[in-house]
């Protein structure tokens, strides 16, 4: 079982990702079969090479990155992050993941303001 500290890498390593816009970097972190809700409720999109793709389309510009508060039990994390670009307004987005044994990325949900 992945350690919390682990989740908690995983989960730093996803946000200087956004952070940089780095859609590969992003998708490395995701298991070859991971499923991804951005935003809630929307379709969803499977599998790493979709993924990689998908942020790839939404990740047009660099942001700087602010961990706001982290909540980790067993395989499952819920996150409040704000992400500023550039250009443009903060947003507070809040993600929920599940992670495998290896702390890998197996599902995740973006509610963003």
């Amino acid at each position: 079982m992945a350690s919390t500290e682990q989740i908690r890498t995983t989960i730093e390593a996803h946000l200087a990702a956004v952070g940089a816009a780095d859609a590969t970097a992003l998708a490395d972190l995701y298991t070859p079969d991971a499923r991804l809700h951005d935003p809630a409720g929307g379709s969803p999109v499977t599998g790493r090479t979709a993924i990689e793709q998908h942020f790839a389309g939404v990740l047009t510009e660099q942001r700087t990155m602010e961990l706001v508060m982290v909540a980790i039990a067993d395989h499952h994390a819920a996150f409040h992050f704000r992400a500023t670009p550039a250009e443009g307004p903060t947003r507070d987005v809040i993600d929920t993941m599940t992670f495998d044994d290896q702390a890998m990325i197996t599902s995740m949900q973006a509610y963003a303001s």
